[in-house]
């Protein structure tokens, strides 16, 4: 199993996992983030915290859904110009670090897949015995 695997998992499916193949306590009150880090060390998986952040992007997205609620509520009531430019300026800002978050999580995965894979340690040299002879 990957954490590419564990991430597309949801968080019941995850929850099950965790109580039945690793011993770790107190499942039912983690997050989805925190528990795919615990299961990942659990398992001997590599977590690398540099990974798209998901839970950042969402939380993100909806501020922006929020503020677009706002801003209906403004064009159907008061019309009030100075209000509407503040929240349409949250929006196009909120927007942008959307953007930014994927960028920086395409580029972390990039480099993670150019990065060559750890070199394994040598092997020790055989013990040759002494030749009777």
């Amino acid at each position: 199993m990957e954490l590419k695997e564990l991430r597309r998992m949801t968080l019941p499916k995850l929850k099950d996992l965790a109580k039945q193949e690793t011993d770790l306590e107190g499942v039912g009150g983690m997050h989805k983030e925190e528990l795919i880090k615990a299961v990942a060390k659990a398992k001997g998986i590599s977590y690398d915290a540099s990974t798209k952040d998901t839970n950042a992007i969402h939380l993100v997205k909806h501020d922006i859904r929020e503020l677009k609620k706002q801003k209906a509520e403004l064009l159907t009531s008061s019309r009030d110009r100075k209000k509407l430019k503040r929240v349409h300026k949250k929006i196009k800002l909120l927007k942008r670090l959307t953007r930014h978050l994927a960028h920086e999580a395409k580029t972390a995965q990039a480099a993670q897949a150019a990065e060559p894979a750890a070199p394994a340690p040598p092997a020790a040299p055989a013990e040759t015995a002494p030749a009777a002879g």
